[in-house]
């Protein structure tokens, strides 16, 4: 009988009531945002300082004669942030070929180092310049190790020079040393990640914030279910931060029935 008194203990416990319709309410949103996408409802994305950066850095970058450098991160296809990297990549390497300006990158998974090539490689033909694209020219890789990347990545950084550095994607420690080395041949620096931020916000002149970097991909694809879920996040959040709210103010009032409905 304990075992199975234990189990319902936990399903009446106080608060588990509230979390159970809590998390009903996050599956209504995101299946409401994603129903409205599929039957056509769109949303802007508001600007976002550190993309609109990105498009400046291409002419800056034209100006010096210098390349644009965009690293991925260290992790493979899996993983959505490197995704999100890869679908930057693409539009900051398209809009270079547009006036001129190469991209380069590293990747430390052989999966992202072709992907990234077809994605440059498509770049300069959809920029009209499909002769200008050399297979190997643009992409480099430098193993699969956290540091071994790390240290190839900055080498690369110290050989071409380039006038914006782009960090999107999944990083660990190893972006320490390449945005060290960015700063060190005065390029502007461009960061986002959901981990790491605390580290790129050390070195880079802007950033996007967590999953600013989700939003970003999809305002360039302007796919509609893409950024139709980023719609039903931002509402969870919204509510998220109203309970924060009320809880703050009630705890001032000397109440904490917030905190026993959430169970805490």
């Amino acid at each position: 009988m304990p075992p199975l008194y234990s189990s319902v203990e936990q399903i009446i416990r106080s608060g588990r009531g509230f979390q159970l319709a809590f998390m009903c309410i996050v599956g209504i949103l995101c299946y409401l945002s994603y129903y409205l996408g599929r039957r056509g409802k769109t949303w802007e994305i508001r600007p976002l300082e550190g993309l609109e950066a990105a498009y400046e850095g291409i002419g800056r970058a034209a100006e010096m004669g210098r390349p644009v450098m965009m690293l991925p991160g260290i992790s493979d296809l899996g993983n959505p942030q490197t995704l999100a990297g890869l679908t930057v990549l693409g539009e900051v390497a398209q809009r270079g070929a547009e006036i001129g300006v190469p991209t380069v990158t590293s990747a430390s998974h052989s999966a992202v180092v072709s992907a990234a090539e077809a994605i440059i490689r498509s770049a300069y033909t959809a920029a009209g310049k499909p002769e200008l694209y050399t297979p190997g020219k643009y992409v480099r890789w430098f193993g699969w190790d956290q540091f071994a990347y790390a240290v190839g990545a900055a080498g690369h950084i110290l050989e071409e020079k380039p006038a914006m550095i782009i960090y999107l994607g999944y990083f660990l420690f190893d972006v320490i040393v390449d945005a060290e080395t960015g700063s060190r041949v005065g390029a502007i620096q461009i960061g986002g990640t959901i981990g790491s931020l605390d580290m790129i916000a050390q070195f880079c002149d802007y950033i996007l914030i967590g999953e600013e970097i989700y939003a970003a991909a999809a305002s360039i694809t302007k796919d509609k279910l893409a950024i139709s879920t980023i719609v039903g996040q931002d509402w969870i959040k919204l509510i998220t931060v109203l309970l924060m709210v009320l809880g703050a103010i009630s705890m001032a009032l000397g109440s904490k029935y917030i905190l026993d409905l959430l169970g805490m």
